[in-house]
């Protein structure tokens, strides 16, 4: 009972919060054309409105808009289920080219969708009747812009139910997706009838290709058909994930998989309560674990997981290449010692991974048998994906470059209107931070959302669902959402300073332009980062000019001016410590590229910066008066900057809290200052202070093998 309450308080907040992002400056749109697309004129294809449900400007009963000569729609009486326990199958006869869409082609999964949408948990020991006719549907769900015919293959799920392939209640748990999931992509088509066969399999294929579906499915099958069936108490299939959103992303899908079916799926993540995680494991069940390696490992050390893995069938890799980039190979091996040997519990291994570099194979043949099977799904233009997204770079003074962030968001939903869905990256976790306020402040017309290391993880769950189910917004993030998470309708992705590397800017760039969309870029840069632009793998990238550069981007045109003087207004608001806070973990992130950027001379970096942070039309820090904000002496010393002219030292030993060990993206680092009210600093998850104004939870520097160390240094928690 307490666990459902919790879990019952959990959607409320998530419902809240969305509820009050759809609110935000909706009346303004309610007479344009998103008022007629959300009051039904393009209704998702969905058992859950989003905007109905949580906006209470929208929330009266949602009839059918009338026709065209003015006349209202008669209410369709609901369809009959048929009395018979077994599915009366009717063949397609969908529209030629595989979408999404809802219609005739729906056939035999919309009729299971229903039997799951009234079924609920299944017992294991019946057989839910099905619907006899597929429901009319409300309207159609289709990409933003492009061609989907590519993101899907002639090959329909309902064909692999046919086949014998899957059971009817893992095409239940299909059917329950929203959108309708019909068609298999081509990643899903390659690996599904292999990975069923029960060998292992390395798969290769990029994100944002439905991989997570390829290897679920086969999971679910592999439970359903066990012989003797999974025990409660056991954990069957083992999933590791790189970070915690795309592991909670995950989990959601695969709950909604095992609608039909009486099995479990939890996650343990870190940045959460471990020990009510423990309890939840142990009360609740869990035929599936989705996991990230960090956490993991500390169950594994700490608790009687190990017990609960002695009749693993399943471990899956998810993202390899980027849990090994990410430093977590230690724990990954030790992991695969605490699993049972597979010649006394056999066990079947997927590895998923966008890139096959040495590592992964070194991976592969620890985790892997001989026999495994290699599976590539990636065409020579699938590779070079990123070669055919429209990009453009603009190139502004810093004191200029929130101006033009603002003038390119602007210009975005000038072209896609209600359709606007932005993701805005940032080097740092504070300058995430930092944007999300400035723009809140702002008044864009369209949610602001933001994910960073700085917020919890509850927050950071809420904001990710809620510009999922935004059909308008703009999620500002720092690299933790860069790889493997899947967020619909992405029209554009802004890149705002220096990305930490061209792979970097490209994983960034793959959020949009998914599932046979269409997308574009753009790379907003300082003059003293455009060596990034001249970089092999950037050169090579059709990269151009934005189109607005000679117009409302000239720093004189009277657009700009006008933004100029609305971001410096909206600055002076916000308060210093978040300021300073910017300030620290600017400095930390722009001294790993003092070659390129400064000419080698951190004089000259901490110089720009403190010009930035005092101008009336930068940081405006207190009140533009000339201040520093200042760092702690050891923070300092941390951030290799010891001695450097313009730094304003505060004195104490900088001692905090513990970096995190898990912070999305090289995690880790030392905790911030505890000296004379000096603010955070820029690394760890748990990084903390304890002294001076308040306690930032940042911290400064890392490096150390603590804890949070070990990945840490000078670029943990961004």
């Amino acid at each position: 009972m307490t666990s459902q309450l919790l879990s019952s308080s959990r959607k409320l907040k998530i419902q809240d919060l969305r509820r009050r992002v759809f609110r935000f400056q909706f009346d303004s749109f309610a007479t344009t054309s998103l008022g007629r697309v959300i009051r039904g004129a393009c209704t998702p294809a969905s058992s859950i409105d989003p905007i109905h449900s949580f906006h209470p400007a929208m929330s009266q009963p949602r009839n059918p808009p009338p026709t065209n000569d003015g006349r209202p729609h008669k209410r369709r009486r609901p369809q009959k289920k048929a009395t018979s326990s077994a599915p009366k199958l009717a063949s397609a006869s969908g529209p030629a080219t595989p979408s999404t869409a809802g219609g005739p082609g729906l056939s035999l999964l919309s009729r299971l969708s229903t039997v799951a949408a009234s079924a609920g948990p299944g017992t294991g020991t019946s057989t839910p009747a099905l619907s006899s006719q597929a429901p009319t549907p409300t309207g159609t769900m289709t990409p933003v812009a492009g061609d989907s015919s590519k993101a899907f293959t002639q090959l329909k799920f309902e064909d692999l139910y046919h086949q014998g392939k899957i059971s009817q209640r893992t095409a239940q748990g299909i059917a329950a997706l929203s959108p309708p999931h019909i068609y298999c992509t081509p990643v899903q088509e390659a690996t599904l009838p292999v990975i069923l066969t029960g060998v292992d399999v390395l798969a290769q294929a990029k994100t944002g290709t439905g991989k997570t579906l390829a290897f679920l499915i086969p999971s679910i099958e592999l439970l359903l058909r066990s012989n003797p069936q999974p025990k409660a108490d056991r954990i069957s299939i083992l999933i590791m994930s790189p970070t915690r959103e795309l592991a909670i992303q995950i989990e959601e899908a695969a709950r909604i998989l095992l609608s039909s079916t009486p099995f479990g799926v939890q996650h343990v993540v870190g940045g959460t309560n471990m020990k009510s995680e423990t309890t939840r494991l142990n009360n609740q069940r869990c035929d599936i674990l989705v996991a990230t390696p960090g956490r993991m490992l500390d169950h594994l050390e700490n608790s009687n997981l190990k017990l609960k893995l002695s009749e693993c069938r399943a471990l899956i890799l998810d993202e390899a290449d980027r849990l090994l980039e990410q430093g977590f190979r230690r724990e990954i091996e030790k992991i695969l010692q605490f699993l049972p040997r597979r010649d006394v519990q056999p066990r079947q291994t997927l590895l998923f991974s966008a890139t096959i570099p040495a590592q992964v194979h070194q991976i592969a043949s620890l985790a892997l048998l001989p026999t495994h099977r290699f599976v590539t799904t990636l065409t020579e233009e699938d590779q070079n994906t990123h070669e055919h997204v429209p990009q453009f770079s603009v190139v502004a003074d810093l004191h200029d470059s929130f101006a033009a962030t603002l003038v390119a968001i602007r210009a975005e939903i000038a072209t896609h209107g209600p359709a606007t869905k932005i993701m805005a990256f940032f080097p740092t976790a504070r300058a995430t931070g930092l944007a999300a306020a400035l723009f809140t402040r702002l008044n864009l017309g369209l949610p602001v959302l933001e994910i960073h290391s700085r917020k919890s993880q509850s927050q950071r769950n809420a904001a990710a669902e809620a510009y999922k189910a935004a059909p308008f917004a703009i999620l500002f993030s720092s690299d933790v959402t860069a790889r493997g998470m899947d967020f619909p309708g992405v029209t554009t992705v802004l890149q705002v300073g220096l990305p930490s590397a061209p792979e970097q800017y490209i994983h960034r760039l793959g959020r949009t332009a998914r599932a046979g969309a269409s997308g574009s870029g753009v790379l907003i840069l300082s003059p003293f980062e455009t060596f990034f632009l001249n970089k092999r793998e950037i050169k090579a990238l059709p990269i151009q000019d934005h189109p607005l550069a000679s117009t409302e981007l000239k720093p004189d045109s009277a657009a700009f001016r006008t933004a100029k003087t609305q971001v410096a207004a909206a600055m002076r608001t916000i308060d210093d410590d978040l300021k300073s806070q910017f300030y620290g973990a600017t400095l930390g992130f722009y001294k790993t590229y003092l070659k390129d950027s400064f000419r080698g001379s951190a004089e000259n970096m901490v110089a720009t910066f403190n010009a930035f942070a005092t101008a009336p039309d930068g940081l405006a820090f207190d009140g533009a008066s000339g201040a520093v904000p200042g760092i702690p002496a050891k923070t300092i010393g941390k951030m290799g900057l010891k001695g450097t002219k313009g730094l304003n030292v505060l004195p104490g030993d900088g001692k905090g809290g513990q970096g995190g060990r898990n912070s999305g993206f090289n995690g880790g680092g030392v905790g911030g200052g505890s000296g004379n009210g000096a603010e955070g600093g820029f690394s760890g998850d748990r990084g903390g202070r304890s002294g001076g104004r308040g306690g930032s939870r940042g911290g400064g520097g890392g490096g150390g093998r603590g804890r949070g160390g070990g990945r840490g240094g000078m670029r943990g928690g961004y």
